[in-house]
């Protein structure tokens, strides 16, 4: 029985690091769901939650509600530390699903394209100054990995997608890509928090919770085929889009 286990789970096999990846995410699926439980039953879900303050400050525009909503999302894209998830879900409560989504993506599209140009224009300095030097020479070297992790990093939410924007601008990385990737990317989760975030598709208890779960194991082998086979699509990319401009960062 043992030997079964550690056939299963054997990192040196394909189907082993899968198995693997589905256990661990399967625990900490099981971890979430706890904390999320306790959080109700504790009543302090109300308490950690912004999405109501975010949407009274919204609604306190009146008529130009909207605007202050498109400002709210381009501000937290560039300046505001506060997660986007909490904003675009006020949103769709406020506006609806369609016009929160199409407000969201074009605020997040200008707000990712101010910070390439800022990491573009302003150079090295000014992103060692913003997360410090070692950090920022972490992200360059992962980014210029390839141009398929970089959509692979703006697409999962793990990844700090506006530091990600400026760090894009410090590479050289073309900006028609980078705008590709980011109107793929970004828009495909802004579309998912638009119509999944609230619960109100897939709920976030009951049947809801094994639906979930299922969506994440899917991911994680997603994400992990996709890093096992990222050289064969970075040549497909390279063809559709041609070979990285070369180009001196400021330093």
């Amino acid at each position: 029985m043992k030997e079964k286990i550690k056939k299963l789970f054997d990192t040196k096999t394909t189907h082993g690091k899968i198995m693997r990846l589905i256990l661990v995410l399967f625990v900490v699926a099981i971890v979430c769901l706890i904390v999320f439980l306790i959080l109700r039953a504790t009543n302090l879900w109300e308490k950690v939650n912004s999405i109501e303050k975010i949407r009274a400050i919204v609604l306190k525009g009146g008529a130009f509600s909207f605007i202050v909503f498109i400002l709210f999302q381009i501000l937290q894209t560039t300046v505001l530390q506060i997660p986007a998830f909490f904003v675009t879900v006020a949103g769709a409560v406020i506006f609806g699903r369609w016009p929160a989504f199409i407000m969201s993506f074009v605020a997040v599209m200008v707000g990712s394209i101010i910070m390439f140009f800022i990491g573009r224009k302003a150079g090295r300095k000014f992103l060692n100054w913003l997360i410090g030097k070692e950090t920022a020479e972490k992200w360059i070297k992962k980014i210029s990995g390839g141009k398929y992790l970089f959509f692979l990093m703006m697409l999962f939410p793990m990844f700090p997608d506006d530091i990600l924007c400026v760090i894009a601008g410090l590479t050289n990385m073309t900006f028609p890509f980078f705008l590709w990737t980011n109107v793929l990317a970004r828009g495909l989760g802004i579309a998912c928090t638009v119509f999944f975030g609230s619960g109100a598709i897939i709920p976030f208890h009951g049947w809801g919770l094994a639906v979930w779960g299922v969506i994440l194991i899917v991911m994680a082998i997603l994400f992990y085929l996709s890093i096992r086979y990222k050289e064969k699509i970075d040549e497909i990319l390279d063809q559709l889009f041609g070979k990285n401009k070369k180009k001196s960062n400021k330093q």
